[in-house]
C-alpha cells in the first residue's frame, strides 16, 4: 500500500539522522515548559507522576499499531462517501416499546455498545489514532528519536491527508441515532480529541521527516474543518448549546483558529466566551446547573470545566486572560473549578446523580495547569487524590 513504502523509506531515512532531543521552552495547550524540560531530562514529573520512560513505552506500544481510516468502514453514510465520518449516538438504545426498537430512546449515562460496530461506524478509528500520535509526538519531541515522528506522520497522512485514505472535513454524519436523524450537532464533540493533535503537530514540525506539504495539508484540513463548525448546519446548532458541547465548540473554535493561523478569530472566540458561556453555564456559587442535572453529574461537571480550561489556554496563546474575568454577580473559572474540589478530597459528600464511580485521572493535568496560571499549591492534594484514584 502506498503509504506503508512511503513510511519504510521515512524510517530507512531517520535511522541516519541524528537522534538528539528538539526541546525548547515552548508553551503549548496541554503542556508547560518546566514539565517537558523535567520529561526531557529523564526526571519524574512529580505534579503528575509522569516520567521520561512511562511515556517511551507507550510511543513503543504505539509503534506496532496499523494505521486505520474512516474509509476502512464497508456500510457507507447516506451521502456514499466512505471519506465521511460516521458515528453513533452513545446513549441511546433500541426502544422495547416499538415494534421494531426503533426509533431510538435516550439512556443518559449508559453507553450502547453498538457504537463500537467498526463496520458503520469511525469513532474508535478517530480516538485510537488521535491517542497514537499524541503519544509518538510526545516521545519524539522529548527523544528527538526519528521513529517516532516516522510513525507519527505516517498515522496522521493515512488518516487526514491521503486522498485515498482521509477523513473529508465534517461532522454530517455524526452521532446518529437510529430512526431518528443521521446526523446531530452534538456529534462535533467526537473531535475534542483534536485539541490535542494541535499540540502535536506543533512538536512535530521539529521532525526534518514532517514535510512542508504535510503541515500545509493539515492546517488546510484543519481550516477547511474550522469552515464547517462556523457555516454548516450541524456547527450552528451547537455553537447555541447551553451546556459543556457549548464550552467545547468554542474551546475547539478557538484551537483550531490558532493552529490554522487565524489568531485574531481565536482570540474573538476566547473573549465572547466571557459573556456567551461563563455567564451564563456557572453560577455565583461555581455550579454549573446544566451538568449537575446529568446521570454521571461528578462526572459531566469535570468534563465541562476540562473545556473551560482549554478555552483559556487558547487565551493565553492570543492574549486574552479569561482565568481572571468575573462577572458582576461573581462568576467566574476558579470558582467553578473549587466547586468541584471537596468531593474530589473527600472532606464533601456528592449530592447529585452518579450513576458510576467516578473515575477521572486525566483531570490531573487540567488541575496542574489550573496551579501554574494562579501560582498555587491549593490543588495539589486533588491532583494526587486523582492519579492514585
Amino acid at each position: 500500500m502506498k503509504w506503508s513504502l512511503k513510511t519504510a523509506a521515512i524510517i530507512l531515512g531517520a535511522l541516519l539522522l541524528m537522534q538528539e532531543p528538539v526541546v525548547k521552552a515552548e508553551s503549548f495547550l496541554y503542556y508547560e515548559p518546566i514539565e517537558i524540560k523535567s520529561l526531557s531530562e529523564e526526571q519524574i514529573f512529580p505534579e503528575l507522576a509522569e516520567n521520561l520512560q512511562s511515556i517511551i513505552s507507550a510511543a513503543n506500544k504505539a509503534l506496532k499499531e496499523e494505521p486505520v481510516s474512516v474509509t476502512q468502514k464497508t456500510i457507507l453514510p447516506p451521502s456514499g462517501d466512505p471519506h465521511d465520518y460516521v458515528s453513533f449516538g452513545k446513549y441511546w438504545w433500541r426502544d422495547t416499546d416499538q415494534p421494531n426498537g426503533s426509533p431510538y430512546a435516550s439512556r443518559d449515562g449508559l453507553i450502547n455498545p453498538e457504537g463500537n460496530d467498526a463496520l458503520r461506524y469511525d469513532h474508535n478509528r478517530l480516538s485510537s489514532t488521535a491517542s497514537n500520535i499524541h503519544k509518538l509526538s510526545l516521545a519524539y519531541y522529548l527523544t528527538g528519536k526519528e521513529e517516532y515522528a516516522a510513525k507519527a506522520i505516517e498515522l496522521t497522512e493515512v488518516f487526514f491527508i491521503n486522498p485515498e485514505t482521509c477523513m473529508n472535513p465534517n461532522l454530517n454524519f455524526a452521532q446518529a441515532i437510529p430512526g431518528k436523524v443521521v446526523g446531530r450537532g452534538s456529534g462535533i464533540i467526537d473531535t475534542v480529541c483534536l485539541i490535542q493533535m494541535t499540540d502535536d503537530l506543533r512538536m512535530l514540525e521539529k521532525s526534518p521527516l514532517y514535510s512542508k506539504d504535510d503541515d500545509e495539508a493539515m492546517k488546510q484540513w484543519f481550516s477547511s474543518y474550522l469552515d464547517w463548525m462556523l457555516t454548516s448546519k450541524h456547527g450552528i446548532h451547537e455553537s447555541k448549546s447551553s451546556n459543556n458541547h457549548g464550552v467545547w465548540y468554542d474551546a475547539q473554535l478557538s484551537a483550531y483558529a490558532l493552529f490554522s493561523g487565524n489568531r485574531e478569530l481565536a482570540a474573538q472566540i476566547v473573549r465572547e466566551a466571557t459573556a456567551k458561556r461563563i455567564d451564563q453555564q456557572i453560577q455565583p456559587d461555581g455550579s454549573m446547573p446544566k451538568e449537575l442535572a446529568r446521570a454521571k453529574s461528578m462526572n459531566y461537571t469535570t468534563f465541562n470545566l476540562k473545556a473551560f480550561i482549554t478555552l483559556a489556554r487558547v487565551g493565553n496563546q492570543v492574549g486574552v486572560n479569561i482565568w481572571d474575568y468575573g462577572s458582576q454577580d461573581g462568576r467566574n473559572i476558579k470558582k467553578a473549578i473549587d466547586y468541584l474540589m471537596p468531593y474530589i478530597e473527600g472532606s464533601a459528600q456528592w449530592q447529585y446523580e452518579q450513576i458510576i464511580p467516578y473515575h477521572e485521572p486525566g483531570f490531573a493535568r487540567y488541575l496542574y495547569l489550573t496551579k501554574i496560571q494562579y501560582g498555587t499549591h491549593e490543588y495539589d492534594k486533588a491532583i494526587q487524590i486523582l492519579l492514585k484514584n
